[in-house]
């Protein structure tokens, strides 16, 4: 039976002494990984943190002779649910962080998957590169999974799709064998499919899959026509009469292009050689002021013809949530003016020698004269400025998730792209059908790509609202399918999506896909339930019933966030306190690139521990004070968390509930007596304390009793105190 609690126990023995990494089992560890940035929790069988791509490959092989289903992680910040499963997690965040190769000539990297993407943009920048895609969360987002979603970003009209710049891979199969996928002329591509073993399995089962005629025509007539998909698996890329509406780089098949995207179900990625792009020479950004967001969404198509890089929307409602966090409403202040009901960020590219920022003027000309609604237009030409601008418009994803309360905007249908001009009528439409359910929307997308992120308010914690969900989903589905869009465009299908891919795509494409899956996983063990075989879109939501976090009466007033487990639920889990390289949140992260030392981490142990997932000791245990070590109380969270998760006032709340049923540790009360302590030893007393304190003995007491090193020198008593 896959996932069978004494398989799970041999298969953890049996991999701890063949791998370099960590294997862990513990129930912390699994509550640590249960959830992503999506709505769902699901906890894993166990988690491995492979140190080489030797041990990815032993941890998959032996999951196979176990039986166990395997799930590749990254950052964990998936919005779809594709990163929670009950499945041997491999976390290749923690130590598969390599660049292994630029060549700017070539315009080509190489890297291992658990490489950040802004760290690899800023070994590119002196070269004058970047990787293309810009997802919202590439301060956290590992490149295996940008590459497992087929992420995009802010700068998809120019760049496309990760898809278009994924030259290779070296993989893992779901047996434990090893293939590299790369682009292959007719010679090559025929010498695999008469190789052995399951490399050759899959060549030889993608060509009869794909020799079918009627499946041919499947990928002709049913592949989305938009070019923003990141749904289902990418097919048409191997169908050399099929869906031409994408301009790939390399036209030989390569089925690299169908594991990307696929988001861990097909292959799990130990290596990745991906093409660059220039960066551009010199940008300028003029935000337009709207008076409501239909007005914003009619002026997208005439934006358009006035050749911008990226057009972004951030609506009122997400402006007003942005002013609630002190460090994000100062950047806003400086380039968003009064109250406006929406505003477009129009990012324009120039050259050494052009000027962009003249442009501006071309497009407050064309707003004028064009389009009714449009109000003031904002430049921010500098790079300072343009900072400020991207990075109020990347956090706008969290900043919607701050809002305090049960009801929160739920990331379930907002992946949906349609043609720009059918964007304003298909947002209003769907605005109609939630409000006649009594639920509000927010919004903010890229509007250049017809990329309108909508977020029904739900209160998950309310039968009434969890019931919704469905009904919504479907609806929305339906208007994306009859407008000619893309129901995922770049976050994926996940499990909010995936049991949707039958209606979506048609059965005769989704057959199709089915099949994609059976050649490559024929047990069906790689990420189940994610693409194909899905299972409900309400199951294993993570504030559904039974949810009863048990009530606390606290030594902090916690009124104003709703309550202490409020407070804890403030987060949300996209794992901006993962960030690297960037801000303050989190340090002991930054130092130990482990999840358990996130804010994220401690968060979601504190929930577990309030909800039964541990047991209700752990407010109070050794497993919590793991947890909370090494939260040095920084404030960095409160100011620069998007939810404005305050993990320094969590931490001194636990910390009174463990004094209070364990007494004050030794070192906490040593510490907070020091004042005291202090004035015993100072004075003519002093080079006797001096010397007492400096005596081997005392120090090893020091260190073995207090944790106080004897590396650390002591501070010398006062002779005058």
């Amino acid at each position: 039976m896959i996932g069978d609690p004494a398989a799970v126990a041999d298969y953890v023995a049996e991999l701890r002494p063949r791998v370099a990494g960590d294997v862990r089992a513990d129930d912390v560890t699994r509550v640590l990984y249960s959830t992503d940035a999506s709505i769902y929790q699901v906890p894993p069988l166990a988690v491995v943190v492979p140190r080489t791509a030797d041990d990815v490959q032993a941890a998959v092989e032996l999951a196979a002779r176990h039986r166990l289903p395997v799930l590749p992680r990254g950052g964990g910040t998936s919005l779809a649910g594709q990163a929670v499963n009950a499945a041997i997690v491999v976390d290749m965040s923690r130590h598969l962080d390599r660049i292994l190769e630029v060549d700017p000539e070539a315009r080509r990297a190489r890297v291992e998957p658990g490489v950040v993407l802004d760290d690899l943009n800023r070994r590119l920048r002196p070269h004058g590169l970047q990787f293309g895609p810009d997802p919202a969360s590439a301060d956290r987002a590992t490149l295996g999974g940008v590459v497992g979603n087929n992420a995009t970003g802010s700068h998809s009209i120019v760049h496309g799709m990760t898809v278009d710049h994924v030259q290779a891979m070296d993989v893992v199969l779901d047996d434990g064998s090893l293939a590299r996928f790369e682009a292959l002329d007719d010679g090559a591509l025929a010498e695999r499919r008469r190789r052995g073993g399951r490399e050759g399995d899959i060549y030889r089962g993608l060509a009869a899959l794909l020799a079918d005629p009627a499946h041919r025509a499947a990928v002709r007539a049913g592949t989305p026509r938009h070019w923003r998909r990141a749904g289902g698996y990418n097919v048409d890329r191997l169908v050399q009469d099929g869906v031409r509406f994408h301009h790939p780089p390399d036209p030989r098949p390569n089925l690299a292009a169908l594991v990307c995207g696929s988001e861990g179900t097909l292959a799990t990625m130990t290596a990745v050689d991906l093409g660059l792009v220039p960066l551009p020479a010199r940008t300028a950004l003029a935000i337009a002021h709207f008076g409501d967001l239909q007005a914003a969404l009619r002026a997208v198509p005439a934006i358009l013809e006035t050749g911008p890089s990226a057009v972004e929307l951030l609506d009122g409602p997400g402006m007003r949530l942005c002013q609630g966090v002190p460090f994000y409403a100062r950047l806003l202040a400086g380039f968003v003016s009064g109250s406006p009901g929406a505003v477009l960020i129009v990012e324009y590219g120039g050259t050494a020698d052009v000027d962009p920022s003249a442009r501006i003027g071309d497009l407050r000309a064309r707003l004028a004269r064009e389009i009714g609604g449009a109000g003031e237009v904002v430049a921010a030409t500098t790079p300072a400025a343009q900072a400020a601008v991207w990075t109020v418009r990347k956090a706008s994803l969290g900043l919607l998730m701050s809002a305090r309360g049960d009801v929160k905007p739920l990331p379930f249908i907002e992946d949906a792209a349609v043609p720009v001009d059918r964007l304003a009528d298909y947002v209003a439409e769907v605005e109609r059908f939630c409000r006649d359910l009594g639920t509000a929307l927010v919004c903010y997308a890229h509007a250049s790509a017809g990329c309108l992120h909508l977020r029904p308010m739900i209160d998950a914690k309310r039968a009434a609202d969890v019931a919704k969900l469905p009904h919504i989903a479907q609806f929305a589905m339906a208007l994306v399918k009859d407008r000619g869009g893309a129901l995922a465009s770049e976050h994926g299908d996940g499990r909010t999506r995936s049991w949707l891919g039958p209606a979506f795509f048609g059965p005769e494409l989704f057959a199709v896909y089915r099949g994609v899956k059976q050649v490559f996983d024929p047990g069906g063990r790689l990420n189940p339930g994610n693409v194909v075989d899905a299972p409900a879109m309400t199951d294993h939501l993570r504030h559904a019933g039974p949810y009863h976090p048990i009530g606390l009466a606290t030594h902090i007033d916690f009124a104003a966030e709703g309550g202490f487990e409020r407070a804890v639920e403030q987060c949300n889990g996209a794992g901006v306190c993962r960030k690297l390289g960037a801000g303050t949140m989190c340090p002991s992260f930054m130092v130990t690139r482990e999840e358990v030392d996130s804010t994220r981490g401690r968060a979601n142990a504190l929930r577990a521990a309030m909800t039964g997932r541990l047991p209700a000791s752990a407010l109070s245990g050794e497993a919590m004070d793991a947890v909370m070590d090494l939260c040095v109380g920084c404030k960095a969270c409160q100011a620069e968390c998007p939810s404005a998760v305050d993990m320094a006032k969590l931490k001194v709340e636990y910390l009174a509930r463990r004094n209070a049923a364990h007494g004050l540790p030794p070192r906490a009360w040593l510490l907070s007596e020091v004042g005291r302590l202090g004035r015993w030893g100072a004075g003519p007393l002093a080079p006797l304390a001096a010397a007492a304190l400096g005596r081997p003995a005392v120090r090893r007491v020091l260190e073995r009793r207090l944790g106080i090193t004897r590396e650390r020198p002591l501070p010398a008593p006062a002779r005058e105190p």
